[in-house]
C-alpha cells in the first residue's frame, strides 16, 4: 500500500517546516476562507460595489500566494517531490505579496492583527524563498 505525501511529510525531517507554515500562514488562510464565504454578501449591497471588487481581487491574490507557498513548502520539506515551475511559483507569490500589502494599506489593524496577518506571512514567505533558492535559481537557468 502506498503512503500518502502528507504522511511521509509528518515522518520526515520536514515536519518542522510544516509547523512553521501553519504558524506563519494559518491565520491568513482562515481570513481568506472567511473572505471567500463572505464574498456573495459583499456583492449583495449594490451601494458598495468598489469594496466588493477590491475584496475579490485581494482574495484571488491571496489564493495565488497560498498556492505558491504550498508549492514552496512541498519542495523544501520533500526535495524529491515535483512541484510547479519556479517562474510560476515566483509570479504567484508576488501576486500574493501584492495582495497582502494592499490589504495592509486599506485597513488599519491592531498591532497583534498586523503581526498575525502581515508580518508573519511576509517573514515566512521570505524564509521559504530562501530555503528553496537552489531550486528556484537552478531551474530558471535551464529553462
Amino acid at each position: 500500500m502506498r503512503e500518502s505525501a502528507f504522511r511521509r511529510l509528518l515522518r520526515s525531517s520536514g515536519r518542522g517546516y510544516l509547523l512553521e507554515a501553519v504558524v506563519c500562514f494559518g491565520s491568513l488562510v482562515v481570513l481568506i476562507g472567511l473572505g471567500v464565504l463572505m464574498l456573495p454578501m459583499a456583492f449583495a449591497d449594490e451601494a458598495d460595489t468598489p469594496f466588493a471588487w477590491l475584496l475579490t481581487v485581494l482574495l484571488l491574490g491571496g489564493l495565488c500566494g497560498i498556492w505558491a507557498l504550498i508549492q514552496l513548502v512541498s519542495k523544501v520539506a520533500l526535495p524529491a517531490r515535483e512541484v510547479a515551475s519556479p517562474r510560476a511559483i515566483v509570479i504567484m507569490l508576488l501576486l500574493g505579496v501584492a495582495s497582502l500589502l494592499t490589504f495592509y494599506t486599506q485597513w488599519s489593524l491592531s498591532p497583534a492583527a498586523n503581526l498575525m496577518l502581515v508580518v508573519l506571512p511576509l517573514i515566512g514567505s521570505a524564509h521559504f524563498l530562501f530555503l528553496a533558492r537552489d531550486y528556484l535559481v537552478q531551474r530558471n537557468r535551464r529553462g
